[in-house]
């Protein structure tokens, strides 16, 4: 993953790989494929001293770049749908790159068969991580199931002696207000939270002024509910 491009003159080669970059990370359709601008951002980072210093050079947070270098953890089968862009979004690959390679190739072929979309990997992929003895391909229903409800979803592990439903639902309650929870059910260690777009906000908001990302909200919700008397 990290050769070097062909050396043309050490000047030359450095900007040509520079001009890549931006012309691959700067526009919504990428001239190269995800495998190949990993490459590109690996020869970089090592002509130039570290990643921090190719953020700035091409002008890309390293968080991005680190989006982009999320190709290496794929499996080889997968990496050759990337590499032939059959799978050619970025997010995609990042959300499978953190799963195992059963998972990856799985939801590889969802995606390529049009059964999942980017959104779908984004939802399923930290569900997979928290019900790892959970079957794939259940998990994979539950996600699906829900795509076309005009309503915010949200899957979350509900680990046992939580408290249930009704215990849980009064914790969102408390954040949302009753009216905009459509609905909450656990089952099988998988909480499914509905909320309508403005309960959506208001959670969004809660999240926003805890300083914390909305799963790690949520996740905070489940914990309380457990420990709660």
């Amino acid at each position: 993953m990290t050769e070097r491009p062909q050396r043309v003159g050490g000047a030359e080669t450095r900007d040509t790989v520079i001009a890549r970059l931006i012309a691959n990370t700067r526009r919504r359709s990428r001239p190269d494929n995800l495998v190949q601008i990993a490459r590109w951002i690996r020869w970089l980072e090592h002509d130039l001293g570290g990643l921090n210093a190719v953020s700035s050079t091409i002008g890309l947070s390293t968080g991005m770049l680190q989006r982009f270098l999320s190709v290496e953890r794929l499996c080889p089968e997968v990496q050759q749908l990337v590499q032939g862009r059959k799978i050619d979004i970025i997010n995609v690959v990042y959300y499978i790159s953190s799963l195992g390679t059963e998972a990856q190739k799985t939801i590889a072929q969802e995606v390529l068969a049009g059964r999942l979309t980017a959104e779908d990997v984004r939802v399923l992929a930290p569900l997979i991580r928290s019900l790892p003895n959970l079957p794939l391909n259940r998990l994979i229903s539950r996600v699906r199931e829900s795509k076309d409800v005009k309503l915010y979803v949200a899957y979350f592990h509900v680990p046992a002696g939580s408290g249930g439903a009704d215990r849980l639902r009064s914790r969102f309650e408390s954040l949302v207000g009753s009216g905009e929870i459509v609905s909450l059910t656990v089952e099988d260690e998988i909480g499914s939270l509905e909320l309508t777009r403005l309960g959506h906000e208001k959670l969004r908001q809660a999240a926003r002024g805890r300083g914390v990302p909305l799963r790690r909200l949520v996740d905070s919700l489940v914990l309380a509910s457990r420990n709660e008397r």
